[in-house]
């Protein structure tokens, strides 16, 4: 049975060691609790989330990606109006 608020209590353990970790350190703690699949999906989602945000189609994505119209469709939802996400990708 899994405890009441855990899963709030984990999200915020992980974010606050995100906030914490030096720039190359990330990479070893996503390969530390992240299998490679779990990495390349996570991936995967953020490059179909920044072609979105530079105006590149479901059908592009589709295409180039072999993701699926409701993954993208997902993606869209998901990141819409994230402020991190468009200061991150301003920076590329």
């Amino acid at each position: 049975m899994v405890k009441k608020n855990i899963d709030q209590k984990a999200k915020k353990l992980l974010i606050g060691y995100l906030k914490k970790l030096k720039k190359g350190d990330i990479p070893d703690f996503l390969e530390s609790l992240l299998s490679s699949a779990e990495i390349k999906d996570i991936s995967r989602r953020l490059l179909a989330a920044k072609m979105l945000a530079s105006g590149i189609t479901y059908e592009e994505i589709e295409s180039e990606m072999g993701m699926s119209s409701g993954t993208t469709n997902k993606i869209r939802f998901k990141t819409k109006g994230s402020p991190a996400l468009r200061k991150l990708f301003k920076e590329d």
